[in-house]
Formats: structure tokens, sequence, C-alpha cells
């Protein structure tokens, strides 16, 4: 049964459409603010919706896509040696192509504990599972080459309290599992960067063990036995009122930054926990005041950074929201009493979330921030939430950068969408695990 829309939404939404600029800018400000990208996660079923896919395209919105399903293991190499494409390959197809500019990727993911196909999930020597993995990898790696920023080449090893999950992989190889998948890795694709990818790993405060001072601990004997790791992804899927601190985040960035050269955040989202609807004004502002607090340690360890034993680090490049709308986001099919965690609502309107956001990104690059847009929104029962507008010159107030149904931008905004719509591969819809 469709969502009811509330008349708060249906007030917010309409305003939306009036305020709201043409040309949007998370990507394009982020880069002024030093980062290389602020990107967005996307599924194959997106694909196939032209209002997500136009605001995907928007121009300056998203400088990286990351695909949630479409290359994990189970999704390409279902039978073992046989390789299926067309997911992954429709993704990145999207990437390229667009009015919001060509994007890279930030590929995702070679090895999961999860996602797995049957036939992995067995008992295997070291030596048949070095085999596997090592044509595994390269399979992906030489496929993508060229095409991936970055990969995640693994995913979770470690759970919450800091102890290595028996895996099939690490069942039959213990640790050097590891280290064996980011050499091939590194060996089948050299330009990509490399990352290792986990959750709680932001603060101690999110985890009941030592995850963080083992993460740290396997990265060093990883990269001592001659691996290669350029980076750590920090999922970030959190949780309102419960973000650690700006300054915890950045701390706890910089010990990665001791080992690796760059950190991301990759999979970000901040769910209400628990969900009580109809959303109020307080709800909203509260978790733009916690994705504000994780975007700007990004940014902090950037600033406060600078080098470790002569050596340059790169620090935190970007940011990856998973999915921008909660209408894709995987939080109420896995955990029904929580959810509304995204920047964008189900309606794809633009949440308090995405403007405090901007503003930070703004006043790192040294852009203006004006309050003159501002338009309070009320829900008829008291509550309400500020929608803030663009305020430094791109303010959508400026008739001629909206874009209306008919003119020639609309136009091309439908043709790309259409474009893209043609090289999809046609998937059931579904929102999609975390991870």
């Amino acid at each position: 049964m469709p969502h009811p829309i509330p008349l708060f939404s249906l007030l917010f939404t309409l305003l939306s459409f009036v305020l709201q600029p043409a040309h949007a800018q998370l990507d394009k400000y982020a880069k002024l603010a030093g980062l290389s990208y602020f990107g967005t996660a996307i599924d194959n079923p997106r694909l196939y919706n032209p209002e997500y896919m136009s605001h995907l395209q928007s121009p300056g919105e998203f400088g990286s896509l990351t695909p949630i399903n479409a290359q994990k293991w189970k999704n390409i190499e279902q039978v073992q040696g046989v390789f299926t494409w067309a997911e992954a390959d429709a993704i990145a197809n999207a990437a390229k192509a667009g009015m919001g500019g060509r994007k890279v990727m930030r590929c995702h993911t070679m090895v999961w504990f999860k996602g797995l196909p049957s036939w992995v999930e067995t008992t295997y020597s070291k030596s048949d599972m070095e085999k596997i993995l090592t044509a595994h990898i390269q399979n992906l790696a030489w496929h993508f080459k060229g095409r991936c920023y970055a990969w995640d080449v693994v995913n979770e090893a470690i759970d919450d309290n800091g102890v290595f999950r028996q895996s099939p992989m690490y069942k039959a190889m213990g640790l050097p599992f590891i280290t064996h998948s980011f050499r091939i890795a590194a060996q089948s694709d050299p330009s990509a960067r490399l990352y290792y990818n986990d959750y709680a790993l932001e603060s101690p405060s999110l985890s009941p063990g030592p995850k963080i001072s083992i993460t740290l601990a396997m990265l060093r004997t990883v990269i001592a036995q001659g691996a290669t790791i350029h980076g750590v992804g920090f999922q970030a899927h959190l949780k309102v009122g419960q973000v650690p601190s700006r300054s915890a985040i950045a701390s706890t960035m910089q010990q990665f930054l001791e080992v690796v050269d760059e950190v991301a955040i990759t999979e970000l989202d901040i769910r209400h926990s628990p969900l009580r609807t109809p959303s109020t004004r307080e709800m909203w502002e509260k978790q733009a005041r916690d994705y504000e607090r994780v975007v700007g340690a990004c940014l902090d360890v950037n600033s406060g950074y600078g080098s470790n034993g002569g050596k340059k680090k790169r620090g935190c490049v970007g940011v990856t929201v998973w999915d921008f709308t909660d209408r894709y986001s995987w939080v109420p099919a896995e955990i029904p009493t929580e959810g509304e965690a995204c920047m964008w609502d189900n309606n794809y309107v633009k949440k308090p979330a995405y403007w405090r956001v901007l503003n930070l990104l703004k006043a790192k690059a040294g852009v203006s921030v004006r309050r003159d847009m501002e338009v309070e929104v009320g829900d008829g029962g008291g509550n309400g939430t500020v929608l803030e507008g663009n305020t430094d010159g791109e303010a959508a107030a400026s008739r001629g950068n909206v874009v209306l149904p008919g003119t020639r931008r609309e136009e091309a905004r439908r043709a790309v969408v259409a474009t893209t719509l043609l090289t999809a591969t046609r998937a059931t819809p579904t929102a999609g695990p975390r991870g």
C-alpha cells in the first residue's frame, strides 16, 4: 500500500519545487571544500525510475556512484567460473552518462562474508580458497579496470566485538585471506585505490568491543606482509541522537591515517530509532545536526592533518550516502521500527539535513551562506521544519534557474534519463541490504 502523504510533507514538496535550484550542489561544493567527491549508492531497480534518475543526474549533486548489490559475489559469479556483468555494467554506464556529468565509481565489494553464492559457502583447503579468491578478484578487477576509482576489496571482516568473522574465507585461510585479497587486487588493477570497509569504526562508543584497535592491528599486519591498502571506509550507518561528536569521529579517522593514506565516509545514513510518525521539525533538525557532525569530521581531518613522518596524507577524500532518498532506504526492510535515514524523503524532498550539510560545505569553501531564503512550513499540528533554499546567488527564487516542464533544459534532462534507462538491466525492485 502506498504511504499516505501528510499535509506537512505535501506543503514541503510544493514549496521545495518553487525554491530549489535546477543546479544541485553537494558535489560541487564538496570539491570546493577540498573533497574529491560527494556521492551516492545506487541499485539497479532505481535506473527504471525517471524521477529518481532526474535527481541523480542533477548537475553538481553527485560526483560518484557505488553499486549496492550489482558487484557482490552472488550477483557476479552465481555459478563458479561463470561471470554475469549486465547489472554492474548498467550502473557503470549510468556513472559516465547524464546531464549531471560523468561520475567516478566506488566499486563495492570484492570479498564479503555475506552475499556469497552457495558454492562458496562450503569447506575448502587453504590452497583451493586462494585459487577461488584469485579468480574472482582478478575477473572483477579486469572487467572494471579503468572504471573504478576505488574498490572495497574486503568488507566487514571483523565483528562488533573485535573478533574475525568465521567466513568461508577465514575458515580456510585465517587472516592471510585479507592479505591475499589485497595483493591480487593490486596486481589486477594497479590504478585503483584499495579499501578495507567496515561499520562501527567511527568511534569506540559505537562498539562494545575493541573493534577499532583490532582493525588497526589487522591493517598493520596485512601491510607489513606486503599488501597494498590505500584507505579505510567508514560506513557510518548511524542513529539520530547517538552519533559521536565531530571531534571524536575526526580523532578516530586520524588514528587510521597513521596506517593508511586516506579515509572516506562510504555508506552514510542516519536513521530515527525508533521511528515516530508523523515526522516533526525536532526530529529532522536533530538528524540534520548529526549529518553535519559526520561530514564536518571529514572536513576537520583534512584541515588538521598534515603529514606523518614526512609522508603527505590525503586525509578524508569523500562522502557517499547509502542512497539519497527514503523511498529506497535499506532500513525499513531490515529494521521495521526504524527509518527515514536519508537526506531526501520518500517524495524526493530535501530534508534539513541536506541544507545543513550544503551550508557546511559552502562555509568550508569560503562561500557566503545567507538565511534569507528560509521558509517555515507547518504540519497543522504545531510542528514544522525549516526549508533552506540555495542562498548564494544561485537562489531558486531567481526564476531563470528553475527547471520548468517544456524547457530545453528539462527536455535534455528527460533525454538523459531515457538514455540511461535503455542501458539498464531489469531487476526486481529492492531496497538492498546495508553493506
